[in-house]
C-alpha cells in the first residue's frame, strides 16, 4: 500500500499558477524548493497577494487596483538605463522586467531616516522562490549613482558598483539595511532635486 501510495502523481500545489506537472507523492518537497513557479506574496494588500511573478506586475500596475506602482520598465539584459528619483519620494520603487525572459527586478530607494540623511539603493530579483540557487540563473547589477555637479572637485563625480542581485519571494521585505549603496543628500542635482542612477541587469549561467 505505502508503495501505491508513493507512486500516486497528483497535481502540484503550484498548478493554478502555471506548473503544468504532475508529481510523485515522494517528490512532492524536492519539487516545492526547485518550482519555477512558485508564487510571490505582498503582504501589504487587503488581502494579501499571492501569484506569480508576472501577475503580481499586473496587480503592482493596474490604475484601478488600490497598491497601484508606476508602470514597470521593460529593460534588456547588458543595457543601461537612466533613472531619477525625486528628493521627494521617501520611499521610491519601480519594478523592472526583463523583455527577453519576464524575469522581475525591483529598484528601491529607501528614506534614509535611519542613515543621518543618507538614502539606501538596492536591487532584488523578485520570484517566488529563493531556494534553488543551484539550478537558477545568477543576475548581476551594475550600479551607477552621478553626482551633482556642485559635488565634484573633492569628490568623484559618479560612483559605479557591481554585484549579484539577490533574490526576494515576499516583496516588501527588501533588507535596507544590507543595501548597495547609501548615497549622500549632497549627490542631489540642486537644478532638479533629483538622484541620477544608471542601472544595468546582466545575466550568467546557471550553477552547477
Amino acid at each position: 500500500m505505502d508503495g501505491l501510495v508513493d507512486a500516486c502523481k497528483v497535481p502540484y500545489v503550484y498548478k493554478s499558477f502555471g506548473c503544468e506537472r504532475y508529481v510523485d507523492q515522494h517528490s512532492l518537497a524536492e519539487h516545492s524548493s526547485r518550482c519555477a513557479h512558485a508564487p510571490c506574496y505582498y503582504y501589504e494588500c487587503t488581502p494579501p497577494f499571492e501569484g506569480s511573478p508576472a501577475s503580481l506586475v499586473h496587480h503592482l500596475t493596474t490604475p484601478s487596483v488600490n497598491h497601484y506602482w508606476p508602470p514597470a520598465v521593460n529593460i534588456k539584459y547588458e543595457t543601461c538605463y537612466p533613472f531619477a528619483v525625486p528628493e521627494s519620494l521617501e520611499d521610491h520603487r519601480r519594478l523592472l522586467v526583463t523583455e527577453e525572459d519576464g524575469i522581475v527586478f525591483l529598484l528601491a530607494v529607501g528614506t534614509g531616516k535611519a542613515c543621518a540623511g543618507r538614502r539606501p539603493v538596492s536591487v532584488v530579483c523578485i520570484r517566488g522562490n529563493t531556494a534553488d540557487a543551484d539550478t537558477r540563473p545568477v543576475y548581476g547589477c551594475v550600479l551607477t549613482v552621478t553626482a551633482s555637479p556642485k559635488y565634484e572637485g573633492t569628490h568623484a563625480t559618479s560612483i559605479t558598483l557591481t554585484g549579484t542581485v539577490p533574490s526576494c519571494s515576499i516583496l516588501g521585505n527588501v533588507d535596507m539595511e544590507d543595501a548597495w549603496y547609501d548615497f549622500h543628500p549632497k549627490m542631489l542635482h540642486e537644478d532638479s532635486k533629483e538622484v541620477h542612477l544608471v542601472i544595468g541587469i546582466t545575466k550568467s549561467t546557471v550553477h552547477h
